[in-house]
């Protein structure tokens, strides 16, 4: 894994985007407020777009900068194309649920992999002509616990809070929709009809034409009534003429709906039909904000689901839509062989998500729930809420699998499984809601307790996000660093754009703020002073140039391709404030990656787990 772990910031220097941790100061990123909603505030529904499955709509009006839902958890799954054996019989769907590292800030933290957004991040879908919505950037943290003294510190992700915000006003009842990119559906062979915003863009220029026609013919004697309705006819039922189906798949729908785009544009067109009545979505969708997060009253379970409102016995807590895993080794983790590439012989751990999932000791099959907040609820011997298959007619539940065999779920590469939380006895706004994982999870459990010890030197261990978080604090220069040092885990980045030694040569730069733009790549703080008159401290940094990245990180490339500043060459900065440098931790030294960590999925009830995936012996 040295290599990886080298690659890790040879391919950040070389295309990572710069990652800011503060948010919009016109988002709230604190946790929402504990206060009791007497109705539904988001709801979990049959998407308003064809065969794409479900999707999530607000139950009220939103306005932009907004939080859609409760905030979600984000789990690593940790380099994803060393670990997951090439040869798998079966798609892994987690591919298609996840998000790329570095839209959520996870980019610093491994060499490769995905981030998996338990929740809103999982559920939206991508409607390219309505995107309302953004991830937010999440903050980091263990609810109190610490890896010298907790052992269950590596059991639960520390990155939460992450937020769904609206980009522009959703009406209640409307449907979320994210930007998946256009390189997602490139990808993907069987959504080449989707249209993109420069198809609407195509369209409204056509609009505008046949406007300009029809507005020309009009005011001729021999134009009859109908004629802007005849030629939007022949238009439409002539899309196939375009020169790709996106651009007819942007058309407008309707002859109204055309007219109406004239004005406001063929994408916003499309809004009435994304939208879903309050009175629809009470008949026929499952809410999914019946509980919120918050820390759990359990020791070491860092933390919880809480209802946000009273739940009677037998009431739904929470859906749960389910990615299924046909063979739990696709989540194993393998150590470096001899030849330093993954060894399938040594198996080290399972990823983290195996944690947020359910098993069977009698099968192979994994089943991942993909909302939140249900990925918050702990375990408990005393519970007041258990799972259940979701309801017969219950959208993308197919019952009949239930029936089949592991090679079926095998040969299916889609999602058409669900669960629901349901509880066993009333809840009360506020209370913690809990289910039973069973006893192999639970002996799991004692057995981690028993022989856990604290990681070697982690007593005066902090995370780099307690540092980056704190603007006041000057920061130490290399020489302060030699008496008193930071923590090995942590490294310094600053934002600059090395374009090789035309572009940047060597020297001294006065730093300007619209560089926070650029990449960020590592550096040292060679000098500091403040600054009396805006009572800041302001800094100077070297960039580091190729030979200190090769020592440091293990990154091997060459100064000859323009990406890393030459061996030896000097490239400074000055005048640097605090906010723009970044404290990041380096990869790998984040309590999830620790070794010998707590992994357990949760245990379905024999009761319900299906007779026919039971194929270990």
């Amino acid at each position: 894994m040295s290599g990886q772990r080298g690659l890790f910031l040879q391919r950040l220097i070389a295309a990572a985007a710069a990652f800011r941790v503060t948010t919009d100061d016109s988002i709230d990123p604190s946790p929402a407020p504990e206060v009791e909603h007497p109705h539904c505030r988001l709801f979990l529904a049959e998407s308003t777009i064809p065969n794409a499955g479900l999707g999530i709509f607000t139950g009220i009006d939103l306005g932009p900068g907004e939080a859609v839902a409760e905030p979600d958890i984000i789990v690593p799954f940790q380099d994803a194309a060393w670990h997951v054996s090439p040869d798998i019989d079966f798609h892994f769907l987690w591919e298609d649920y996840s998000w790329d590292p570095s839209e959520v800030g996870m980019e610093f933290d491994m060499a490769d992999g995905h981030a998996l957004v338990i929740g809103t991040g999982c559920m939206p879908n991508c409607n390219m002509a309505l995107i309302n919505a953004f991830e937010g950037n999440p903050d980091y943290d263990h609810a109190g616990l610490h890896r010298s003294k907790d052992p269950g510190v590596t059991g639960f992700t520390g990155w939460y809070n992450q937020r769904m915000i609206t980009s522009r006003e959703i009406p209640a009842g409307g449907e979320i929709f994210v930007n998946y990119g256009e390189h997602w559906f490139e990808n993907r062979e069987e959504f080449d009809f989707v249209p993109f915003q420069k198809n609407f863009q195509r369209v409204d220029k056509l609009l505008r034409k046949l406007k300009k026609l029809s507005l020309k013919i009009s005011m001729r004697a021999d134009a009859g009534p109908d004629f802007t309705r005849d030629l939007w006819d022949l238009v439409s039922l002539q899309g196939h003429l375009f020169s790709d189906t996106k651009n007819s798949n942007a058309l407008p729908l309707s002859f109204e709906d055309m007219q109406y785009a004239q004005t406001a544009g063929s994408a916003e067109s499309r809004l009435p039909y994304s939208v879903r009545s309050i009175e629809w979505l009470n008949e026929n969708a499952r809410c999914m904000d019946n509980i919120r997060p918050g820390n759990s009253t359990i020791e070491q379970a860092g933390r919880g689901a809480f209802a946000s409102r009273f739940i009677p016995e037998g009431g739904l807590v929470a859906p749960g839509p389910l990615l299924h895993i046909p063979n739990r080794t696709a989540l194993m983790m393998y150590a470096e062989g001899e030849d330093g590439y993954r060894d399938p012989d040594q198996p080290v751990a399972l990823q983290l998500i195996t944690n947020y999932c359910f098993g069977h000791r009698e099968s192979t099959v994994i089943l991942c729930p993909y909302t939140s907040p249900s990925a918050y609820i702990n375990h408990n011997k005393s519970p007041n809420a258990k799972i259940v298959w979701a309801k017969e007619g219950t959208p993308n539940h197919n019952s009949f699998w239930l029936e089949e065999d592991v090679d079926f779920l095998k040969k299916t590469g889609v999602i058409g499984l669900s669960i629901d939380y349901v509880a066993t006895r009333d809840i009360q706004p506020g209370d913690e809601v809990f289910i039973d994982y069973g006893p192999d999870w639970e002996e799991a459990w004692d057995s981690h307790i028993q022989h856990w010890s604290p990681p070697d030197g982690s007593e005066n261990f902090e995370t780099a996000a307690t540092l980056q978080n704190d603007l006041v604090t000057p920061l130490r220069t290399e020489a302060e660093h030699q008496s008193e040092p930071y923590q090995p885990n942590l490294m310094f980045l600053c934002h600059y754009g090395y374009g090789g030694p035309d572009a940047s040569p060597a020297g001294s730069y006065e730093w300007e703020d619209e560089w926070q733009m650029l990449h960020v790549i590592p550096c040292r703080i060679t000098e500091r002073e403040y600054n009396e008159a805006d009572k800041q401290y302001y800094y100077t940094v070297k960039m580091l140039d190729l030979s200190e990245l090769e020592l440091e990180f293990g990154v091997a490339g060459s100064a000859e391709d323009g990406v890393y500043i030459p061996p030896g060459e000097q490239h400074i900065l000055t005048v640097v404030p605090r906010w723009a440098i970044q404290i990041r931790d380096k990869p790998y030294t984040k309590d999830e990656f620790l070794p010998h960590p707590f992994r357990h999925e949760m245990m379905v009830p024999d009761d319900i787990f299906p007779e026919a995936w039971k194929n270990l012996q």
